[in-house]
Formats: C-alpha cells, sequence, structure tokens
C-alpha cells in the first residue's frame, strides 16, 4: 500500500521540498506551493503535479473526467513481438535485495498499468512493508501521481529502488530524466532500466530517442553496474522492421494495420531466437532492447570506463 505524505513531495515548479499542503477548505481538489503558491488539481484522488510551464501536457486535460490516454482495450489480441529475457529474473534478484536491506520505498516511472506485474516480478511478501509508487504522464495510467518525469516531484534520496521500463525513449531529454532518476534513489539504492535499441516508433510523436547498450549504460553514469544485457535481441528486432516494413508499403488506416497483423502473425515465432542469442556478444550489438540493473553511488563513473567495458562483437579503439 502506498502512502503520499506531501513531506516526502517536491514542487516541481519552484523545486522546493516539503512545502506542498492540501488547499485550504473542506473537500479542497487541490495542493498548493507554499513557497510559489502554484496550485496543483487532484484527479480521482491523485495529485497532478505539472508545473503550469509544461509544454506538452496540459494539466487542466486531467480535469476532464472524460479525458482518454493511450490504455485502451484492443479488439484483436496478437501474439507479442517481444520477449522478455531479463526483467523477471532481475526484479526477483531486486526483491530479495531489497528485502535483505529493510527497504521500504520503490518508485515505477512510467508505469502505466504495470503495477501489478512489477509487484509480481519483485516477490516481495504483502507483510514486508514495501511501499511501491507509481507514477506517470498518460492520464488514464494506474498511478498515484502523474507527473512529467523531467521534474520528478519528490525529496532527493527519498527511494531505495527505482524501476522504469520502455520509458526514457520517450521523453525530451532524457539525460534530465536520468538525473531526476537519479536525485530521488538514495545512494546505495537500485535502479533497474528498460530502454530500446533496435525499434520502430510506436508511440507516435512521442518517440524520440534510442540507445545502445553503452549508451544505456552511460545514461545511468550515477550507477554503479550489478549487471546489465540484452531484454530482446536481433530475433525481436527482425520481427519489428518485418512488420513495419509490410505496414509501409499501405500508408496509413485500415490497410496498413491489416498488413501489420498479418506480418506479426506470421513472424512472430522469430522472437524466440532470443534465447539462443542471449549471450552472443554479437547479438548484443543488434538487440531489439537492453536492460541496466544498477547501484546508486555518491559520484558518476568515468566515461573511459564505461567504453572499456563495453563487451559486443566489434573490436575497435580509437587510441
Amino acid at each position: 500500500m502506498t502512502t503520499l505524505k506531501c513531506e516526502d513531495l517536491r514542487c516541481p515548479a519552484c523545486g522546493k521540498e516539503g512545502v506542498l499542503g492540501q488547499e485550504a477548505g473542506p473537500g479542497s481538489p487541490a495542493l498548493v506551493c507554499g513557497a510559489c503558491a502554484e496550485r496543483f488539481p487532484l484527479r480521482a484522488g491523485h495529485p497532478v503535479l505539472i508545473p503550469a510551464d509544461n509544454e506538452l501536457f496540459d494539466r487542466s486535460a486531467y480535469e476532464r473526467p472524460g479525458a482518454a490516454g493511450i490504455y485502451r482495450r484492443r479488439l484483436l489480441r496478437l501474439p507479442g513481438a517481444s520477449v522478455n529475457l531479463s526483467q523477471r529474473r532481475v526484479l526477483a534478484g531486486m526483491g530479495r535485495a531489497l528485502a535483505a536491506a529493510g527497504a521500504r520505498r520503490i518508485l515505477i516511472v512510467g508505469a502505466g498499468r504495470q503495477r501489478h506485474d512489477i509487484e509480481r516480478d519483485l516477490g516481495l511478501p504483502a507483510d514486508a512493508g514495501v511501499e511501491i509508487l507509481c507514477c506517470d504522464v498518460d492520464v488514464t495510467a494506474d498511478v498515484d501521481v502523474y507527473c512529467d518525469a523531467h521534474r520528478l516531484p519528490f525529496r532527493d534520496g527519498h527511494f531505495d529502488a527505482v524501476i522504469t521500463t520502455a520509458v526514457l525513449e520517450h521523453v525530451l531529454y532524457p539525460e534530465q530524466v536520468a538525473g531526476e532518476i537519479g536525485r530521488v534513489t538514495r545512494v546505495g539504492g537500485l535502479l533497474y532500466s528498460e530502454l530500446p535499441f533496435l525499434q520502430s516508433v510506436h508511440e507516435g510523436a512521442y518517440d524520440f530517442t534510442r540507445y545502445t547498450l553503452s549508451g544505456h549504460r552511460r545514461l545511468f553514469n550515477a550507477f554503479d553496474a550489478v549487471e546489465s544485457g540484452m531484454v530482446a535481441g536481433p530475433g525481436t528486432a527482425l520481427v519489428w522492421s518485418l512488420e513495419h516494413f509490410a505496414a509501409s508499403l499501405f500508408g496509413r488506416g485500415m490497410p496498413s494495420k491489416a498488413a501489420r497483423a498479418g506480418a506479426r502473425l506470421l513472424f512472430f515465432w522469430l522472437k524466440y531466437f532470443d534465447y539462443l542469442l542471449a549471450r552472443s556478444p554479437t547479438a548484443m550489438d543488434s538487440a531489439s532492447c537492453t536492460y541496466f540493473y544498477g547501484r546508486r553511488r555518491a559520484g558518476k563513473v568515468r566515461d573511459a570506463d564505461i567504453v572499456a567495458a563495453y563487451n559486443g562483437g566489434l573490436d575497435i579503439r580509437h587510441v
């Protein structure tokens, strides 16, 4: 169960901690910053901690009851395009480490509707007293807080662990978001991140960036690596490519969607090659998606050390 306290929050408008409070008056539907006086509405009891100057996400939209995000019911359920070689195993290990350390607070950034799946993968007992807090910018996500990850509304070092899967490719400034994740994670705290490399656009206009495993590693240079590797490999990347190649022959609309569905049904089985290629250095260089599991450190890892840690299939050195 998540208990969100105002003293645990940081105003995303002015950056001051412990200054958000319930607006005066009975049944008030907002939080107000005691420092800058910015007012943040509530949606179904959950605070919308998005500053008024946010260009992409108008917080007044969260006050409309009919607002529709990306999570809609699908009429046709196709086989998945991807495998996930890491999440359950790594999160189970994270859960054991957190339990052993008596850790209590976990943040899921860009949670979508993953809350129950991640709780299951962590495997923490119900009486462990762990609080899992979910945040997202999507209006229909299952969250405790609506916020933009560029300005996470939480105190420095508040969380024992942060989990973010397939999120940072959808933000404008990934290094800023990674910095925010590092800021809210205590020294010694844990991070699990997944990021795509060879994938086609999958969230329309909100799809900006891709990362190699080395790039993913450098993004979180405030963390020591526990382990990193492949979430999905070239088999999955091939399924994505074939599916979008088929769709590109028909432009937009139903013919394109039908072509994508047909390609998925014909070629989804290629993803299973990733289980055979999971430890291949060359396959890592053409992964569809990678993961990074790390521990928060006091300083930053040197770029030279990150470059030296590359273990892909290409032996290239410039000096």
